[in-house]
């Protein structure tokens, strides 16, 4: 029977992985091979992204620094050997956040804040 052997804390993000063509990039003003922080015109590309029914292939990784070493360790460790944790907002992205990290072994205590959204990436690639 394992046992957890390895705790990590830290501020998750639901990282959203979307091929998308040029009109796309222009429509939100932003350019190939770039990175950027979203401004407050960038905030509809996740839900378009996910509410769409355009996009054929939609990545979701469960992401942040912290969480994405812990994933790793849990690759290379034995099952239920590592436990993450950090703040989600109550919102459909926590929810794709808890399954992304299930998916990959990871078990997740997050703490659920009511006034602060579910932190998220866009990757978009063209």
């Amino acid at each position: 029977m394992s046992s957890v052997i390895l705790v990590g804390f830290g501020n998750p993000l639901l990282d959203i992985s979307v091929t998308v063509d040029q009109e796309f990039l222009n429509k939100y003003d932003l350019k190939p091979n770039d990175a950027i922080l979203a401004d407050p015109k960038h905030a509809p590309i996740y839900a378009e992204i996910l509410d769409s029914e355009k996009f054929k292939k939609i990545d979701l990784v469960a992401g942040g620094a912290c969480q994405n070493t812990m994933r790793g360790a849990q690759w290379l460790l034995p099952k239920d050997s590592t436990v993450y944790c950090g703040c989600v907002g109550k919102d459909k992205n926590a929810e794709l956040l808890r399954n992304a990290a299930a998916a990959d072994g990871l078990k997740t205590v997050y703490l659920e804040d009511d006034s602060t959204p579910t932190g998220r990436c866009a990757v978009l690639i063209n």
